[in-house]
């Protein structure tokens, strides 16, 4: 009868329970990522569950789940369901769930740089695959060391990014991978506005050292190139912030009808506003502090409503005649006297790009030579595209390229010079 009773009470139990199936009556409690030379990432994910629960739905990590293994605190194996996101795993009974799967959803390549993208609900480990050499991290790891000569990281939780490489440290394929790298995030600077003459400069000479096969150098100025341009995007920024201060503090001066002395914070204003435009952030940043403290140490009363007014005026005015300087300092190429046959060369090159055309052309209205540099800036050319033409047009004895002062200088055969 006893035994009985207590069947009936099991079945009345788990005829109840089914109202809450599907709820995510889980906590996870381990995490770990084990991430392959081939793109492969195993997962090893526990989660604590209720005891109470039939099934009970947990989310998991990309869509595609290979070689799945789920069990339970016993090691007895636990049967599941599919759904959206994740499973539903049978765990009436069990206080914890192992899931271990594979996958290829966590990874992408683009070029040599591998990136593995995981949002992480709780602290996760991260094995890199051997022979990896990080390239850039989202977040800063609260450990890391190494574990069997791979690069082993502990990440906090959240939306993590790796990017990284596989291969030799000072091979070609590893030096392009770096190069690349500093590439896109010093293209990324640039796009919001900001010069980078410093970074572009160690970038060309990191091509430079990589076409002439000194790859560990070519890695080194590459990662030089994209160190300077993050310090100079931070210098940019702080800037930034320091000519809006100042603008506010020559604002709150003028309302307060603090005329004397507001005129020499105008003055600084403008030409920290100059500076900012030719790309001087260093200087700019100076000027625009000089300025704030002028205009908040102004005093007496005068005319002060249209002291803003002259204010904008100055800074525009400022800003007009940096531009001005800009634009004086880059000359459109003209026809020199030398000249090149270019009917002839098109003739014997016929497959040429129509790029490559326009490019020639211009290596001709500048005396057949010109910088990479100049070529990049003329055309808005991604700079991988520009060294592929490069390398193209050298392969078909077009041009020659040498290396001056750090910087390529693209030269038009001389045969096909006219007189």
């Amino acid at each position: 009868m006893r035994k009985t009773f207590s069947a009936l009470i099991l079945l009345i139990l788990i005829s109840s329970t089914p109202l809450a199936v599907g709820q995510e009556y889980y906590s996870p409690n381990d995490l770990s990522f084990t991430v392959y030379d081939d793109g492969y990432v195993v997962v090893d994910y526990t989660v604590d569950v209720d005891p109470t629960m039939v099934r009970v739905n947990v989310s998991l990590f990309g869509s595609l789940y290979q070689n799945l293994l789920i069990s339970d605190q016993d090691l007895l194996i636990l049967d599941s369901t599919p759904t959206v996101g994740g499973l539903t795993i049978d765990t009436l009974g069990a206080i914890s769930a192992s899931l271990w799967y594979e996958t290829t959803d966590l990874t992408g390549k683009a070029g040599q740089i591998w990136t593995f993208a995981v949002s992480a609900p709780i602290t996760s480990t991260i094995l890199l695959p051997e022979g990896s050499t990080i390239i850039s991290l989202s977040d800063v790891p609260l450990e890391m060391g190494s574990l069997n000569g791979r690069v082993l990281l502990t990440m906090p939780l959240g939306d993590l990014e790796i990017s990284y490489t596989v291969g030799v440290v000072g091979s070609k394929e590893h030096a392009l991978a770096i190069i690349n790298d500093a590439e896109n995030t010093i293209e990324a600077i640039q796009a919001t506005g900001v010069l980078t003459p410093d970074a572009d400069d160690l970038l060309e000479s990191a091509y430079s050292s990589y076409d002439s096969g000194l790859y560990p150098e070519a890695e080194q100025l590459a990662a030089q190139a994209k160190t300077s341009a993050e310090d100079t995007a931070a210098d940019a920024s702080a800037t930034t912030l320091a000519i809006e201060n100042a603008i506010s503090a020559i604002s709150d001066a003028d309302e307060d009808e603090r005329t004397e002395g507001l005129e020499a914070a105008q003055d600084k204003l403008a030409e920290a506003e100059s500076s900012y435009a030719l790309g001087d952030y260093t200087g700019a940043l100076e000027l625009a502090e000089e300025a704030q403290d002028l205009a908040e140490s102004a005093t007496g009363k005068g005319s002060g409503s249209n002291m803003l007014l002259y204010a904008g005026l100055v800074v525009v005015g400022g800003i007009g005649a940096a531009y001005i300087l800009l634009g004086r300092s880059k000359k459109a190429p003209v026809v020199q006297a030398v000249s090149f046959d270019l009917d002839r060369l098109f003739g014997e090159h016929p497959n040429l790009r129509m790029d490559d055309k326009e490019v020639i052309r211009f290596l001709a209205q500048n005396r057949g030579e010109t910088f990479a540099a100049e070529v990049r800036e003329r055309f808005d050319i991604p700079r991988t595209s520009l060294w592929r033409m490069i390398r193209r047009l050298e392969g078909e004895e077009i041009i020659e390229v040498a290396t001056i002062g750090g910087q390529s200088l693209i030269r038009l055969d001389s045969r096909y010079k006219q007189g």
